[in-house]
């Protein structure tokens, strides 16, 4: 098992308000259950362009592998915002890339 920052890049079909950015990373900040809601340091997690309505969330995550930290990266982001009040479905999401491992 390793360590892996995951780039997961998508689309968001109207504007995030205060809240629903807070419900989003209450969810994907510490993906490891006993860290849900911990500041990852130095882990910028959500960028939004609003005009665009393009997100990039940058997520830590628990795996065996690259293709297992890709799609626990994606299931986390679905996750995150359908708590955010976004419904299963609306937001599409984008090949998640693997921009860091600690596998130690």
């Amino acid at each position: 098992m390793g360590s892996y920052v995951i780039t997961v890049p998508g689309t968001v079909p109207q504007p995030m308000d205060r809240a629903a950015r807070d419900r989003l990373l209450a969810v994907v900040r510490g993906a490891d259950p006993n860290r849900v809601g911990e500041q990852v340091p130095d882990l910028d997690v959500l960028t939004l362009d609003e005009p665009e309505g393009t997100f990039v969330l940058r997520l830590e995550v628990e795996a065996r592998d690259r293709t297992d930290a890709g799609s626990a990266a994606s299931d986390l982001a679905a996750r995150a915002f359908e708590a955010a009040g976004y419904p299963a479905g609306t937001i599409a999401i984008g090949t998640p890339v693997v921009t860091g491992i600690d596998a130690g």
